[in-house]
């Protein structure tokens, strides 16, 4: 996944949301999810009972209001019975549960879920999928978060260009994996979960809600090492780069690679992940520009990116100095419109604070280019990210200091978040 002839770092330089000069893993990782999201705590079917039991935890901060339960059942068997106030279809081997009428699952508030199939074996059910209208469950529209969040496209877009930070290829990087030594154990997937800062962990929570060992789920073997290393990090405060107690009962790297490269477990594994990095990274983002008045979807992809890079509270410490920078230092909410500032001179002022925090540490230097990448994106005008986005900028193009190039490969994402790699580029912040 790495490119480690070029000069960048990839996850080392921006996964577990590793921050300069303040680490603040443990507010990230304990941060409230505020979008509608969910952990399966109960997943079993007794073939004896001929009897299948769901339960799931409303783990976001709105209700659920009409929910729709969807999963997988072995090849050959049928789902055969409806609860009251449910219906369902059947294709292939997944099944699909409705609400013929409304059904609150407030937020925090659990709710069990019966079904019955043809079979008399024992199963675990697969890929259980809840989508409610009233939150966007796992299937957004076009608009899954009004007011806060970025459209379906723009956030494919945000995504893919962080991407290319972390692994120099817009593609979402789920099955990546390496000890990197930078002090946090193993770093994975998408958005460099790290073993050691208490992201990885939830992950496999995730995950084992999802899946049994005895369904496919080998990362389920290191739930007690991971357990043991999180309860240190709690206790001290302090990243954990041991991975002793994991290395000692398998081949982490190869086994979290398998979990997504198998096509039976990979839907699991990729929205646990995906579940994770909202929960820690996207939603926060959100939330830190809905407070600040930044509704244009290119500042949201900027505040993503630094979350992902310097975690909540080196993302928040740099809205902070942004505020302060534009005359605003007792921090008004919404600094936007604030004594007349726009929110393209926010944005601007909060890049150009980014980039003084990387430029003032040797090792974050090397990573300068991507700051630049937004800002010509702001120059531009591309707030809507209706245009395609290049990567084809280095801080010394927009900026007089003549800082290192980065290396990143250049390429074009479009406005739908499909890519290409442009044959040939230009340099410029215009």
């Amino acid at each position: 996944m790495k490119c480690l002839g070029l000069v960048w770092f990839g996850a080392a330089l921006v996964g577990c949301g590793s921050e300069v000069g303040d680490d603040a893993s443990l507010e990230r990782t304990r941060s409230e999810l505020a979008a509608c999201s969910y952990v399966i705590t109960t997943n079993t079917y007794v073939g004896a009972d001929w009897w299948g039991t769901l339960v799931f935890k409303n783990t976001g901060a709105s209700a659920m209001t009409r929910p729709t339960i969807s999963f997988g059942i072995p090849s050959g068997v049928t789902c055969d019975h409806d609860e009251p106030g449910w219906t369902h279809t059947q294709s292939g081997s997944t099944c699909t549960y409705s609400r013929t009428s409304d059904l609150t699952v407030a937020a925090n508030a659990s709710y069990t879920f019966y079904y019955s199939t043809n079979t008399n074996q024992n199963f675990t059910a697969t890929n259980v999928t809840i989508t409610d209208p009233n939150c966007g469950g796992t299937g957004p529209g076009p608009n899954p978060d009004p007011g806060t969040g970025m459209t379906e496209n723009q956030k494919k877009v945000a995504e893919a260009l962080t991407s290319i930070w972390e692994n120099d290829t817009p593609v979402l990087a789920y099955a990546y994996a390496e000890n990197i030594g930078d002090g946090r154990g193993y770093t994975n997937g998408r958005a460099g979960f790290c073993t050691g800062t208490g992201d990885a962990i939830q992950v496999i929570q995730c995950y084992n809600a999802r899946r049994s060992a005895a369904n496919g789920n080998v990362m389920a073997k290191y739930m007690a090492g991971l357990t043991t290393i999180n309860n240190r990090y709690q206790s001290t405060g302090q990243n954990q780069a041991s991975t002793s107690e994991l290395d000692s009962v398998g081949n982490w790297v190869a086994d979290w690679g398998t979990s997504y490269n198998n096509t039976t477990t990979r839907a699991d594994f990729k929205a646990c992940q995906d579940q994770v990095s909202d929960k820690l990274y996207y939603t926060p983002a959100m939330n830190e520009a809905n407070k600040w008045g930044a509704k244009q979807a290119l500042s949201k992809m900027a505040l993503y990116d630094a979350n992902i890079n310097h975690g909540e509270s080196g993302m928040k410490s740099l809205i902070r100095a942004t505020n302060t920078a534009l005359g605003n230092s007792g921090q008004v909410a919404p600094a936007v419109g604030y004594n007349g500032i726009t929110e393209s001179a926010w944005l601007q002022k909060f890049l150009e604070k980014r980039r003084d925090v990387l430029a003032a540490d040797s090792t974050w230097l090397k990573a300068i280019d991507r700051v630049a990448a937004y800002e010509k994106q702001r120059r531009r005008g591309n707030w809507d990210l209706s245009a395609p986005v290049r990567n084809d900028v280095r801080a010394r193009d927009c900026w007089s200091t003549s800082y290192p190039f980065s290396g990143y490969t250049v390429r074009q994402i479009n406005a739908d978040g499909t890519w290409s790699t442009p044959t040939s580029s230009t340099f410029s912040c215009q």
